[in-house]
């Protein structure tokens, strides 16, 4: 008995303290997260007096609704169909090439369809007036300004008159537009036109200017514009190096300026020998134009030498 009394306690270690201290039943609480949606259905049920069930059933009805429409209008709308690959284009014929050549060449009225060298148009002013370079180019201002306007005025008259009396509109557009042409080329060059002599209004039934009345075809406006600005261009250029050729061969100057010390050639200042050198620079003209002409049909020919069409 004294023995136990006698026995101290003994002192709790770490251990024990630590088990001691420790609660006997540790517990995790687990607070759910609730996502924006489960919030959101929470609020409208709470608002409209319903369930979040009945919410879930009335939005999963109303998705199968918006899927069963989205269904039908793909199946309405029709598939797009593939469009076709543009077909190539197709090759020319030999008689399609041929016939494009000629069109070409019949509307190069600057050289290989030159109305004075090639056509024989405008022969006699230019033979009688164009004896230098002053006077041609009193010439090429009088067709600029009447040979244009003459078949754009005539073709209008003839579209109001249904294509009648075509001889007669042509020559009396160019009679009535020679009186302002006269008025204006008098006050470019003055008392000089007078040079021209009785030339200057003959030029009102000069072929180049009312040919197109031969013709059967109407064109239209735009088309008479084009082709008289081509001829009046190519007229110009055969005005204009015949008469400079000819002051040159006569008095051995162009537009008055020296050039060559002597005339080589005074005859060429007269009409039989503007006649004759009009006659040769023609030829010249002719021979390369019709060599060059030659030349592209050979090539159209050899192109579609192998080909059976």
């Amino acid at each position: 008995m004294q023995n136990e009394q006698n026995r101290k306690p003994s002192k709790p270690t770490g251990r024990n303290v630590r088990k001691k201290n420790q609660p006997e039943h540790s517990q995790t609480v687990i607070i759910p997260q609730l996502s924006p949606e489960v919030l959101e259905r929470a609020r409208r049920a709470a608002a409209e007096g319903k369930t979040p069930q009945q919410i879930d059933e009335e939005a999963a009805a109303a998705a199968a609704q918006q899927a069963a429409q989205a269904a039908g209008e793909q199946a309405v709308q029709p598939k797009p169909q593939p469009q076709p690959k543009p077909q190539a284009k197709a090759r020319k014929t030999r008689a399609e090439a041929e016939a494009e050549l000629a069109q070409s060449i019949h509307d190069d009225h600057l050289w290989l369809n030159n109305p004075v060298m090639v056509r024989g148009l405008g022969l006699a002013p230019i033979v009688a007036m164009a004896s230098d370079g002053d006077r041609a180019l009193m010439l090429c201002v009088l067709s600029v300004l009447l040979l244009t306007a003459t078949r754009m005025l005539a073709v209008a008259v003839c579209h109001i008159t249904g294509n009648r009396f075509r001889p007669v509109v042509y020559a009396y557009a160019a009679a009535v537009l020679y009186i302002p042409v006269y008025i204006i080329m008098y006050n470019i060059f003055g008392t000089n036109l007078s040079i021209m002599g009785i030339y200057l209004p003959m030029m009102v039934v000069e072929p180049v200017i009312v040919k197109r009345m031969e013709a059967t075809e109407l064109e239209t406006i735009g088309e008479a514009f084009r082709k008289g600005i081509n001829n009046t261009i190519g007229l110009c250029i055969a005005i204009l190096l015949v008469g400079c050729l000819r002051e040159l061969l006569a008095y051995g100057t162009v537009f008055e300026r020296s050039v060559l010390p002597v005339g080589l050639l005074p005859l060429a200042a007269q009409p039989a020998g503007g006649f004759l050198l009009l006659g040769l620079v023609a030829a010249g003209w002719t021979a390369v134009a019709g060599a060059y002409v030659r030349y592209k049909q050979e090539e159209v020919r050899h192109l579609y030498a192998d080909r059976k069409h």
